[in-house]
């Protein structure tokens, strides 16, 4: 008579000979002898080893019962059936190990682990857990293809490697398959990207937002013509330091650009400045620190304003008094007041002609820009004037970026030159006066940068352009006036 089969089969534990006899269990060898069964109590039973945390059908009927030793059964099958816990060896499988996420510990008991916490398959990797987890691009970029984006710039993949032809791609330092840029990013997310390298780059951060808002001003002011050799004879007029700074309009509660544009500067700086008077002057930092200059004054109440001054040459409020008039009542003002962050620009009166090339001399020796001179008795006109004139060693002008030039030897990888357009259309390159900062971090293209020369060219180019910063007060790029020599004729 035929057995009936244990339902527990192979995780069956119990060795009770009257169970094994009744029950058919595997390893059981079964003879047909009269019909009678053989008598199996005595042999062992051959079950599948347990791990500790794995739980048995059975264990709710009976904890007393000891489980009998168990041999573990291997296969080297490429056939293999599907085992109890649903995992298939092969490349698919758990063998697989090119396709697991190796940045975890493998778990220990592998295919067999029966926890489902989230903190455990967490911290260990299990069957099914592969790299195709990890976040895919927005957009495809696969290996060889190229792709342009706005502003010109092209990107290439190479195997892992993922380049762009933009500066702050090719400034950086680390390994070319650990970088990436703001085009990167674009092009392929954010979040792929933070798994291909491991880390972003640190965004830059936003400049504080001001406590108070002021609205756009409409702002005129007196503006200089060039001294030249048909300019009035000087003697008798009032000269002081041509400061290179950020012009400034104060209205009694914030400073204003040319444009109009407010400045933000902390209450602190502003505190001693008269609310009832209107001033005009110069955000001036020291003589050959305009681009820092201008970093602070585009950077609203930061500590960094504590640098410059608010150096005060005119009284706008006072337009129809003489220049004399307008300079006693901010004496007046600056000796009862003494501000801290301001102070009144020295004039002096012009004696001679030679007097007027001393001083000159002088002042660029000390690394300054030049000279003002101004009428005595003028008015304030809130126009370019005649009544005030700018005198210096060699001629400034505006022009905007519109490329690059690549850079050579310490500085190939970057920009060389800037590629500049002047207000005629005529197009030269500035690489004199760029910083080791500005050579890696050059102007935007559509800046307007404001640069010096020596004369034009028979071209019409600047001979001998020096960089000498980005204009925040202007929109468009601005000749200079030449005049005209016998020769040119």
């Amino acid at each position: 008579m035929a057995k009936e089969k244990c339902k527990f089969w192979n995780k069956c534990f119990r060795k009770d000979p009257a169970h094994k006899k009744n029950f058919l269990h595997p390893g059981d060898e079964v003879e047909e002898d009269d019909d009678e069964p053989m008598d199996v109590a005595d042999k062992p039973v051959p079950l599948r080893r347990r791990k500790t945390h794995e739980l048995s059908q059975s264990d709710a009927e009976d904890d007393t019962e000891v489980p009998a030793k168990t041999t573990l059964k291997k296969t080297n099958s490429k056939k293999a059936k599907i085992s109890e816990d649903n995992e298939q060896p092969g490349p698919s499988g758990a063998g697989n190990s090119s396709d697991e996420d190796t940045s975890k510990p493998k778990c220990e008991y592998w295919v067999k682990c029966y926890r489902k916490d989230p903190k455990h398959l967490k911290d260990y990797r299990h069957p099914k857990q592969r790299l195709s987890s990890r976040p895919k691009p927005t957009r495809k970029l696969e290996d060889g293809d190229i792709v342009s984006v706005e502003g010109g710039f092209k990107l290439k993949r190479l195997g892992s490697d993922f380049t762009c032809t933009c500066i702050g791609w090719n400034t950086q330092k680390n390994a070319t398959n650990k970088r990436t840029c703001k085009h990167l990013r674009e092009h392929l997310g954010d979040i792929y990207e933070k798994a291909r390298i491991g880390q972003l780059p640190v965004a830059k951060r936003k400049a504080p937002e001001p406590t108070q808002r002021f609205s756009h001003l409409n702002v005129s002011l007196l503006l200089a013509h060039k001294y030249d050799e048909k300019s009035p004879n000087p003697v008798g007029w009032w000269v002081s330091e041509k400061l290179d700074g950020v012009r400034a309009f104060w209205n009694g509660k914030c400073f204003y650009s040319r444009l109009g544009n407010p400045f933000y500067a902390p209450k602190w700086f502003t505190k001693d400045l008269p609310k009832d008077m209107h001033l005009d002057g110069e955000l001036f930092g020291g003589r050959k620190k305009f681009q820092s200059t201008v970093s602070i004054v585009k950077t609203p109440e930061c500590d960094n304003w504590k640098k410059i001054k608010y150096s005060v040459f005119d009284a706008p409020y006072m337009e129809k008094e003489t220049f004399e008039k307008r300079q006693e009542a901010l004496r007046e003002y600056f000796d009862e007041n003494t501000p801290q962050y301001a102070e009144l620009v020295k004039q002096t009166k012009c004696t001679s002609k030679q007097q007027l090339e001393d001083d000159l001399k002088k002042i660029i020796a000390l690394g300054g820009e030049g000279l003002m001179i101004r009428e005595p008795k003028s008015k304030y006109e809130r126009k370019r004037s005649k009544t005030l004139l700018k005198l210096k060693k060699f001629y400034d002008a505006e022009a905007v970026v519109v490329g690059y030039d690549p850079g050579k030897g310490r500085f190939t990888g970057a920009v060389g030159a800037l590629r500049c357009k002047m207000e005629c259309g005529k197009l030269f390159s500035v690489g004199s006066g760029l910083t080791d900062k500005d050579h890696r971090r050059p102007p935007k293209i559509g800046s307007i940068i404001t640069y010096k020369f020596q004369e034009y060219t028979n071209s019409g180019s600047p001979r001998f352009p020096t960089f000498l910063g980005v204009r925040i007060d202007a929109t468009k790029p601005k000749d200079a006036d030449v005049p005209v020599t016998p020769a040119d004729k």
